[in-house]
């Protein structure tokens, strides 16, 4: 074990933007082989101080001291100089280049006035096949799933062999095995002395890396903590919101009506003869592992994936779903798990994501009436919190949380009977999810029902009146509230699983 320097100091930063302080007397310190937890609400400041050490934004006071000297002066250029990276939950890569070619971008091995390929491919082969990733570094990065581009993104930070790496929801597009990967590859940069901050909202992944957590909440320094000494989840979220687990995951009990969706023998890409129901005022999960087959099966539902066979029956008629737009006039409404990609404009403002399916409900004749489409999406935004500047605000321009309340706000708006819920909420803070939980409690009060896709247990058994297993592209059991334990559900999330391979893997 490498002796224990610090090698990164924090001590009373600030930084303020109009009419906001995102910084408030923040310090802290990493030593060398420390895995500091750096956690909060969206808002609370952790990005604001990322950007300060790494160089994007100047703070106006306080210093930053990297290995014994203070940094006066710094810009991204100067905090890689210094040995400083970041892994964003962004992919960073450039996607026209092969993986080889995106390791030594700008820095191409050379004969004359050659650039030595060989040498390139079997160097960067050599540090994947060093730290665990099975990639072709031939191939493309726009071949790679997203998944793999964000594990090349990761490699390549650690290919300049950094005294500090800064990861920011590393996570959030990794499946479990690669994330078992990224936690081994953390646990050797710590044998050689790396000081690591990481930044996640899955706050289970702190206490499974992490030596040490530094909460913050608007922009201050709550505390430093080790992780033996909070010892689970339940200590650490009062910290960060001010209220406790029991009470995220409450969901008042309602009496189930009449039956909305009923799914008979579904068939298409990657699922088989699936059957399950939804009446109003509950909310029915859908659980498996990774590739068992869930989102497939509710992009069938909505339309947007062609199935073999099978039934859709809404309020009792068989009703036929070929494309997205029959779903909507059925009643049938989707959040997809990549909502960036999928399920929102991003380089539109926030009165046209919400209204982009609601418009009709603001003609004039056969005219859109602007004036109210703007006092609709206000109203939305309003009834959701969504912490804005404007509605023609860029969607791009908000945090997670809030993008994903624009897109529960356009649903909400469109007064579906069934949501189906993909991943809701992947990538956002507890505060947030608190608040989307609330949101399930209007939603079913109203008489609509809920199908919940998550792959965090806590979350599904906390808001789930009932939940379908899926295992392999087949329906495993469906579960009773009063049956739910994470064990039986693992266990039958991998009952169509064959081999020992796959269930390692998967677990």
């Amino acid at each position: 074990m490498p002796d224990e320097k610090t090698v990164i100091e924090l001590e009373g930063i600030n930084k303020s933007f109009p009419a906001v302080k995102a910084l408030d007397d923040v310090s802290l310190s990493v030593k060398s082989g420390e895995v500091r937890g750096l956690v909060g609400e969206n808002g609370a400041g952790k990005s604001t101080l990322i950007k300060i050490i790494t160089g994007a934004y100047t703070k106006d006071s306080g210093a930053m001291i990297f290995e014994g000297s203070e940094v006066t002066r710094n810009s991204p250029l100067i905090s890689k100089a210094l040995g400083i990276y970041a892994v964003y939950q962004d992919v960073m890569v450039t996607p026209d280049l092969t993986v080889a070619e995106n390791f030594f971008l700008g820095q191409q091995p050379m004969i004359g006035p050659f650039v030595n390929w060989r040498k390139m491919y079997k160097e960067s082969k050599d540090f994947l096949d060093e730290i665990g990733l099975d990639i072709n570094v031939h191939r493309n990065i726009r071949e790679l799933s997203i998944a793999e581009s964000e594990m090349i993104t990761i490699a390549k930070a650690l290919w300049q062999k950094p005294k500090l790496v800064i990861f920011d929801e590393p996570t959030a597009v990794l499946t479990r095995n690669e994330t078992k990967i990224l936690f081994r590859i953390i646990r050797d940069l710590k044998k050689k002395g790396t000081a690591i901050i990481y930044i996640s909202h899955n706050l289970e992944e702190v206490f499974d890396i992490c030596d040490t957590v530094t909460v913050l909440k608007d922009g201050a320094t709550v505390g430093t903590y080790t992780t033996e000494e909070l010892e689970d989840v339940e200590k650490l979220i009062p910290l960060m919101v001010g209220r406790s687990i029991e009470e995220m995951y409450y969901k008042k009990d309602t009496e189930p009506g009449e039956e909305l969706l009923r799914v008979e023998n579904l068939s298409g890409d990657r699922f088989e003869n699936i059957s399950f129901n939804v009446r109003a005022g509950e909310v029915v999960g859908l659980f498996g592992l990774v590739g068992a087959g869930r989102t497939e099966i509710a992009r069938a539902i909505f339309g947007v994936d062609n199935r073999s066979e099978g039934r859709i029956h809404v309020r009792g008629s068989d009703v036929p779903i070929k494309n997205p737009k029959d779903a909507l006039v059925h009643g049938i409404g989707y959040l997809p798990e990549d909502r960036r990609k999928q399920g929102i404009f991003l380089q539109q403002d926030i009165d046209f994501n919400i209204n982009i399916i609601n418009f009709g409900k603001t003609m004039t004749g056969p005219l859109i009436n602007y004036r109210k489409a703007h006092m609709q999406a206000r109203d939305y935004v309003d009834k959701l919190s969504i912490k804005i500047g404007s509605i023609f605000q860029k969607v791009s321009e908000l945090s997670g949380g809030n993008q994903q309340k624009v897109i529960i706000a356009r649903w909400l708006c469109k007064n579906t009977d069934v949501l189906i819920f993909d991943e809701p909420t992947v990538g956002i803070d507890v505060g947030t999810k608190s608040e989307i939980y609330k949101l399930f409690g209007e939603i079913l009060a109203s008489g609509k029902g809920i199908v919940l896709i998550s792959s965090y247990l806590p979350e599904l058994m906390g808001m789930s009146d009932r939940i379908y297993v899926i295992s392999n592209g087949k329906m495993a059991a469906e579960v009773e509230k009063k049956d739910f334990s994470e064990e039986h559900l693992l266990t039958l999330a991998m009952k169509n699983l064959v081999s020992k391979e796959k269930i390692k893997e998967a677990v």
